[in-house]
């Protein structure tokens, strides 16, 4: 322990030191220098400010709490960076590189290890030299007041307005220099933008002028929309796009131009859309489908494929290991139809989704054929799919760190891929692992859990169902049979779990040639077995005295068997890297139980059945604001019950707050329910006995609110940091006589929702982000004697110590 506080008065020390000597140096400045420390605009009312923060020609250096940290660490860093010497280590790593290769002799093997790894030293210095040393990378160099880069900013901003209408606009700046440190203000109005009040065409080819008029509707172009260049893009990919799917194989882009008059009317744009004939004279040639063909392996020079004809399609291989019906259901491009480059690209995204292909793509010939004229303006087309390898095998090595403890886990996976010939795919795995968590016989004491499982899952790249092989072709179907087993080992009781599911999976885009967005999962079948094999007498006495009444908690450590069907659709808009201005909803309805209802009566032994429903819809908003900053929100809720003849609803159905994606504040699975408070009495050391809150026992219940707002940026490079604020909790539907304030009420919810917030560090290392969250309790509905405002208890040294106050999340991922 006393180890433990000498490091933290050391880290105190450090930021102490750190953030004294960082009050923003400016003492190597020159006489007539400034270290511009702000750039603000100002007036800017039609347009997000981090487009205009992204045309400063100068970044200010970034000030935290009046002190300018990264300034100082490069300053830092500065003393000890000595070009010459990093000159003198190149040179003698390029003679050593020599020597090596001398050395060497005519052996080539050996010549081109030597090369590469002398080259990667070579490149790396280099970069030192360039880029400066690690704490130089880390911080930023001073930021010097520059006259002309802040006249070059006024131009792009100018431009910027300009392209988007503003062609009126005025923009000036102001400086104000304290202490030898800039300030700019930018003063930007904008005035009114100028509309487009005409749209006219300029198209000598007929039928080109015909298509086009008839997708005026869509066009981006309308009357009284604001003048803007990237529409102008826009538009002309779209009219490429259009051409380009209605037969117009050669139309390139370039054809397409925009006349714009803005010398009339004030405020006024005419727009001439024009569309050239090609320049060896005639019109644009429309073409057609004449032959498809499909080839599904490797090429084998000298030896003739095999040819199976289904649909019109040519599909030839050595050896046909795919199903033509299920490939048929994959393929847009057919003899007798226009080319279509939609058609085209929604092929190869199909095909792709199987994920039996490595990658695939689609060639056109021309044909050619002097003595029949009616093949002229026709294309073969040749659809090329590269298998990908039959096994894959991927295995997965971590650690869990909950209780301060750490806890290792593993886990195998192995896919096999097309396995009856229908692009069908297997997916195999085992998996376990260790985590710490405290005993409920012992609260001194951590137990570790032994959890071993594994799944198997089978999926089909269509709808089994009857008459279901056509439906949902264009959007990607599959149909998954799961089966998986579960076991969890502690100290306490070994409990097991079986499940069988049949789910089906269908996806929509925002246009076929754009990522899906949309999700469904339709579960008409979702079977749970949990087979309780010993529960320790302590436990038990442990868990009767903490459910204080709830049926529920008891029982959900009996044999069951529970049934349910589910539907759940997800919206996302967001990419693996969260960077886009995006929004992400799920849905998910549940309903268990119903067997009876439908007149099927099914029991399995001694195991309890359930009846419930629960719906749970989780909404996110993600913010960019430029410079690697974002903000980020968050809206969780749930409702769980019974319903019809059930009393009691599983265990596993209820909703839990608290954890590393929930109120981080709060240890997993123990933040509730209400305002209720389990208390036990404590023994103090001078025999005094005391009430002190226990967060030992899981908290379940019927209703969830939780909200969390985070404000993300980057620290340097991989590292991004993290400010955010938690709130929530679940409730009882019902009254629970033994647990006062444990019942949802709409008069009081409001006033029961717990607040944490917090610090988090994310190490960005590309393939994965690694989380610490550091968060602590500001607002504690169950506070005892009243005292529910606690963020005055908060201690630094509570995130390394076992505590009621603070918790220290680690976690794979962002939190939501």
């Amino acid at each position: 322990m006393v180890r433990l506080k000498s490091r933290f008065y050391i880290f105190g020390l450090l930021i102490t030191i750190l953030f004294s000597a960082g009050c923003v140096p400016t003492k190597d400045l020159g006489e007539d220098e400034q270290l511009l420390v702000s750039i603000k605009p100002k007036g800017v009312q039609h347009f997000e400010l981090a487009a205009i923060e992204n045309l400063y020609q100068q970044e200010p250096n970034r000030m935290v709490l009046g002190s300018a940290p990264y300034l100082y660490i490069y300053n830092v860093g500065k003393k000890f960076y000595n070009p010459p010497k990093i000159d003198e280590r190149i040179q003698k790593t390029i003679d050593k590189w020599r020597e090596k290769v001398q050395q060497a002799g005519t052996d080539s093997v050996k010549i081109r290890r030597i090369r590469e790894r002398f080259t990667d030293r070579v490149r790396r210095l280099r970069e030192k030299k360039e880029k400066g040393n690690f704490l130089m990378q880390v911080g930023e160099p001073p930021a010097i007041y520059d006259s002309t880069l802040m006249q070059q900013t006024i131009d792009q901003i100018a431009i910027f307005l300009n392209s988007h209408g503003y062609f009126k606009h005025t923009i000036s700046f102001e400086k104000e220099v304290k202490k030898k440190l800039a300030y700019v203000t930018l003063n930007i109005t904008e005035n009114e933008p100028y509309r487009y009040t005409t749209l006219n065409y300029s198209i000598p080819d007929t039928a080109i002028l015909a298509l086009v008029r008839a997708s005026a509707d869509k066009s981006l172009l309308q009357i009284n929309d604001i003048y803007n260049e990237d529409e102008l893009t826009e538009e002309r990919t779209r009219l490429f796009e259009l051409l380009r799917n209605n037969g117009y194989y050669d139309f390139a882009r370039a054809y397409i131009e925009f006349e714009v008059d803005t010398l009339g009317k004030q405020n006024q744009a005419r727009v001439t859309t024009i569309v050239q004939n090609p320049e060896t004279g005639g019109r644009h040639q429309v073409y057609s489908i004449n032959k498809v063909y499909f080839k599904t392996d490797t090429d084998r020079f000298g030896i003739p494929r095999d040819t199976i004809k289904y649909n019109n399609i040519n599909y030839v291989a050595y050896d046909h290991k795919y199903s033509t019906k299920i490939l048929d259901k994959k393929v847009d491009i057919y003899p007798g139809q226009k080319y279509s480059q939609l058609n085209t690209a929604t092929t190869q995204r199909k095909l792709a989704d199987l994920d039996v292909f490595q990658f695939n793509n689609v060639l056109y010939n021309k044909v050619i054929d002097p003595t029949d004229s009616t093949s002229n303006n026709k294309l073969n087309a040749f659809i090329n799919a590269l298998p990908s390898k039959r096994f894959q095998e991927t295995t997965e090595l971590g650690l869990n760190y909950t209780e301060r403890t750490p806890g290792p886990f593993s886990s195998i996976r192995l896919r096999v891929r097309n396995v009856f010939g229908g692009a069908e795919n297997l997916d195999l795995g085992i998996r376990g692992g260790f985590e710490g968590q405290i005993s409920l016989t012992n609260d001194l004491k951590t137990v570790m859990i032994k959890e071993f499982g594994g799944d198997m899952s089978l999926s089909f790249p269509t709808i089994l169902a009857p008459g279901g092989r056509n439906l949902l072709t264009k959007y990607s179907p599959r149909t998954r049979i799961y089966t998986g087993y579960t076991s969890i080992d502690r100290q306490e009781y070994k409990r097991a779990s079986y499940e069988l599911s049949l789910d089906y999976i269908w996806q929509k885009s925002r246009t076929p040639l754009q990522p899906p967005v949309l999700q469904y999962i339709f579960s008409p079948l979702n079977l749970n077995v949990v087979q309780v094999d010993t529960i320790s007498k302590e436990f038990k006495e442990n868990l009767e005295r903490y459910s204080q009444g709830n049926r529920s908690l008891l029982e959900s450590f009996n044999s069951a068997f529970i049934s349910s069907m589910s539907f759940n659709v997800i919206y996302n808009t967001n990419d693996f890297t969260q960077s886009r201005n995006a929004r992400y909803f799920r849905g998910l309805l549940e309903v268990g139980g119903l067997s009876q209802e439908l007149g099927l009566n099914v029991t399995l032994g001694d195991l309890r059945t359930y009846q419930f429903a629960r719906f749970n819809p989780d909404y996110r908003r993600y913010i960019p604001l430029g410079n690697k900053r974002f903000f980020v929100y968050r809206l969780n809720t749930g409702i769980a019950t019974p319903i019809l003849s059930s009393r009691i609803l599983p265990y596993d159905k209820y909703f839990f707050a608290g954890g590393a994606s929930s109120v981080r504040a709060w240890q997993s699975r123990r933040l509730g329910p209400g305002s209720f408070a389990q208390l036990r009495e404590v023994t103090l050391d001078n025999g005094e006995t005391v009430l002190v809150r226990d967060f030992l026992a899981e908290q379940p219940g019927g209703v969830l609110i939780e909200a969390s707002t985070e404000y993300r940026f980057n620290i340097f490079s991989f590292l991004n940091g993290a400010f955010f604020v938690d709130a929530g909790n679940v409730w009882t539907l019902q009254q629970d006589v033994a647990r006062p304030g444990a019942s949802f009420q709409f008069d009081t919810f409001y006033k029961e929702l717990a607040v944490g917030t917090g610090f988090g560090l994310r190490f960005d290392l590309t393939v994965l982000v690694l989380r610490f969250d550091f968060a602590t309790k500001v607002y504690d509905p169950g506070g005892i004697n009243g005292n529910k405002f606690i963020l005055g208890d908060f201690r630094f040294s509570d995130f390394f110590t076992q505590n009621n106050q603070s918790n220290l999340n680690i976690g794979i991922g962002y939190p939501f």
